[in-house]
């Protein structure tokens, strides 16, 4: 499971939030509020999702992310057939 950091938008409290990627898939991509009891207020209210620097929103479905996989995977074997020593030695080892 994935930590996202949410403040609540009664009292500006920020808190850690552990939840499966997929629960954080539905909520809503623009504003992306998440209710739930605020330890501070102690009311169920809404968290709006904070960003940080070192936070990280996902933009590519599984369709993309296999396809340019796949794409990598042709390239590389496109320069191993050519006979590529620094492909093969990458993949290989020495």
């Amino acid at each position: 499971m994935a930590q996202y950091n949410f403040k609540c938008k009664n009292c500006n409290t920020t808190e850690v939030v552990t939840m499966p990627i997929l629960e954080y898939l539905t909520l809503s991509s623009e504003n992306m509020l998440y209710n739930k009891k605020c330890e501070k207020c102690n009311t169920v209210c809404e968290f709006v999702r904070i960003f940080n620097s070192s936070s990280s929103k996902i933009s590519k479905g599984k369709e993309e992310i296999m396809a340019e996989a796949k794409e990598d995977a042709r390239k590389i074997v496109n320069k191993i057939k050519l006979g590529d020593t620094k492909a093969i030695l990458d993949v290989y080892g020495e």
